[in-house]
């Protein structure tokens, strides 16, 4: 039976809506009827290592000086949807996807030259995903709903397609692998999951996760879901959201994976391979679910996206709580989360006792950023952190920062952060994210050398984005 609204619930509804239709008569109906400016400026991206930049040192919001890592930035030359990342032992770059054709772009020099190994030909470039088995090294590419996930061995030469024993896959799908919870003894060593959204729409969903342990050539329901449409009984909140890429413990086979779901922060452990779950939150928004809509209708650079005819359907307020990568771990089997705090602003928070507390969150931006979206993480086994985000420092232009700490569970944490791009060049002079089809997610990995590696994506007058690549090297 159909649960009634009660009145004391309505209000709330009625109020944001109300707030919706105030503020899109404010900034929405006049963009109608005003005459488009020629805006935004589009800047080529040039690749290079800017020798003459540093990043910037500080802790706790304040410079403390300069920083060890010269940013460099890398045009792949290839048209890509979302940003997805792996480096093998090697070195190798793997980067999803390129379009036209579906494609993966691969570098063997570090980002100097890029060869595209073409995907099936079914299959799409719809929310792409690629992940990396550490173990075996072989590479999985997944894509928006009822679609195969795609496996290599000879990075991207050559492919087999995994199948599922359940089509309730709509978005979000998310690729990782770890160790069974009980080592197996022959055939393919890791377990393969596959996450995703089992519903359309972020804000009435739920998630399904899959388990593969022939090394993704059948995928099979692992469980119970992590949660459900239906779960949220709070009406001013979204109701669900995509779950983020899990990670799995080396040492027990536990999963953690991140989730936004009913207007908290959580994360949700299973320690027998999906078969079932628990959840701990880490954070709980303030206010209610409309307010990202009624902030995005009154951001300027938004206003100056409808003025211009340009398409941008889920400005950064609407897409704060969206997470990928945002869950690591090191040896010492310490977590750490990172996301937006209420303020739009990127921070970190860890836990010691496997997710079940974590720490005051710390903010990781350097001074002058005043908004972030799309925050990912990587952490090295010794506890350093690579952090990678879109960010702004006058809601106008975004572009891609990194971050490194070597010490991040410190009571005063240091950070070195930079962009990638140089002053008056952002990867998006409008409004993010997405100008030039989605970009959901980014992502920060380790290489073998030490340097930490982004992935990012630049709005182009017309078409899919460019594909970029970000990095900090030690100098």
């Amino acid at each position: 039976m159909k649960r009634q609204l009660l009145p004391g619930e309505r209000a709330p509804l009625l109020l944001g809506f109300l707030g919706i239709a105030v503020l899109a008569a404010t900034f929405v109906l006049p963009a109608m009827f005003e005459k488009a400016e020629p805006w935004p400026r589009f800047v080529g991206q040039k690749s290079e290592c800017q020798e003459d930049r540093r990043t910037v040192r500080h802790s706790g919001g304040a410079i403390v000086g300069n920083g060890v890592y010269a940013p460099c930035l890398i045009d792949t030359g290839m048209r890509s949807g979302e940003p997805g990342l792996a480096i093998t032992r090697d070195g190798t770059l793997l980067r999803s996807v390129t379009t036209g054709p579906a494609g993966i772009a691969v570098s063997s020099d570090n980002g100097a030259s890029w060869t595209r190994r073409v995907l099936p030909n079914a299959a799409k470039t719809g929310i792409p995903d690629g992940w990396l088995d550490p173990v075996t090294q072989r590479y999985f590419y997944s894509a928006l709903g009822d679609t195969p996930v795609y496996a290599s061995d000879d990075l991207g030469a050559t492919w087999q397609t995994g199948t599922f024993d359940s089509p309730d896959r709509y978005d979000w799908n998310r690729v990782f692998s770890g160790r069974p919870v009980t080592p197996r003894s022959q055939g393919y060593p890791t377990n393969i999951y596959y996450c995703n959204m089992t519903q359309p729409g972020g804000f009435v969903t739920g998630a399904r996760c899959f388990k593969s342990v022939d090394g993704g050539r059948t995928f099979r329901t692992s469980g119970a879901d992590p949660f459900k449409h239906g779960d949220c009984k709070d009406p001013t909140q979204p109701r669900g959201s995509g779950p983020g890429r899990g990670i799995v413990d080396p040492a027990d086979g536990t999963i953690y994976m991140p989730i936004h779901f009913c207007g908290a922060t959580e994360v949700v452990v299973s320690r027998d391979e999906g078969a079932s779950w628990e959840r701990h939150v880490v954070q709980r928004d303030v206010g209610g679910g409309g307010i990202g809509v009624l902030r995005a209708l009154a951001s300027p650079a938004w206003r100056k996206q409808l003025i211009s005819g340009r398409i941008n359907t889920v400005p950064a307020e609407m897409a704060a709580s969206q997470t990928s990568d945002a869950l690591g771990q090191d040896a010492a089997g310490r977590l750490y989360y990172v996301r937006n705090d209420d303020a739009y602003l990127p921070v970190l928070s860890w836990s010691a006792d496997k997710g079940r507390t974590w720490s005051k969150p710390v903010r990781i931006n350097s001074p002058g950023l005043v908004q972030s979206v799309f925050i990912a993480i990587a952490v090295t086994p010794e506890g350093r952190v690579g952090i990678s985000y879109y960010g702004t420092t006058d809601k106008q232009t975004w572009t891609g920062y990194l971050a490194i700490s070597d010490n991040p569970t410190a009571p005063a944490p240091t950070f070195e952060t930079a962009a990638i791009t140089r002053p008056g060049q952002p990867l998006m002079p409008e409004a993010c994210c997405w100008a030039s089809g989605p970009q959901e997610y980014t992502i920060a990995r380790w290489a073998p050398d030490g340097s930490l590696w982004g992935a990012f994506a630049a709005t182009v007058p017309k078409g899919d984005a460019e594909g970029i690549m970000g990095r900090l090297v030690r100098r």
